[in-house]
């Protein structure tokens, strides 16, 4: 592929949303979806020196936002997108509503409550029975599944981490660490 058809590419996605202003509040699932292919696609490249320095400069968002919201559109879906959209649900929240959110809306007393401006009221109901119930079973064996679907993640990634990346993953593994050894949590290292 030429420069030019390059550039092009990029700008033909760039332009589906106003040079993805968007990212700074919400976006739908088709504007990361275009993210996402420029990422996949490289087609970053002939303005940027790198994923990084593209978000930064032409995104105006940190890669690292950039890169959770394509994880989320990967592992949750459109449907996390269209509820973000209309309340304040986070990740987890949404994977907390589990098999009560379609492709359509959630689920309540029966009913598919769909994403839609006018179902607001009844939606952020629905997250906030999801914040109550967590409240009330703080339990530590949720922490436990989160690290254990995390490390299982690890082990079978869908893609794989480039050298930023994987400094990203040891600061985090490296607070876990801490924050587990704070908990009296003993750590050892075991070698094959």
């Amino acid at each position: 592929m030429n420069n030019e058809t390059q550039n092009s590419s990029l700008y033909r996605w760039l332009g589906r949303h106003d040079a993805l202003d968007l990212v700074a509040k919400t976006c739908s699932a088709a504007d990361v979806g275009c993210i996402k292919q420029i990422r996949d696609d490289k087609l970053y490249l002939d303005v940027a020196g790198n994923w990084d320095e593209f978000c930064e400069k032409e995104l105006n968002v940190s890669r690292r936002k950039i890169d959770t919201m394509i994880r989320h559109l990967d592992e949750l879906g459109p449907a996390y997108f269209e509820l973000s959209r209309l309340t304040r649900v986070t990740a987890e929240e949404f994977r907390q509503l589990g098999p009560a959110v379609t492709a359509d809306g959630i689920q309540v007393d029966g009913e598919v409550v769909e994403f839609k401006p006018e179902n607001r009221d009844a939606l952020e109901a629905a997250v906030a029975g999801v914040r109550k119930g967590r409240k009330s079973k703080k339990n530590f064996g949720d922490v436990l599944e989160a690290c254990d679907a995390l490390a299982a993640r690890l082990e079978k990634p869908h893609a794989f981490p480039d050298a930023l990346q994987k400094l990203d993953l040891a600061a985090v593994l490296l607070r876990m660490k801490k924050a587990a050894e704070a908990l009296g949590v003993v750590t050892i290292e075991v070698r094959p």
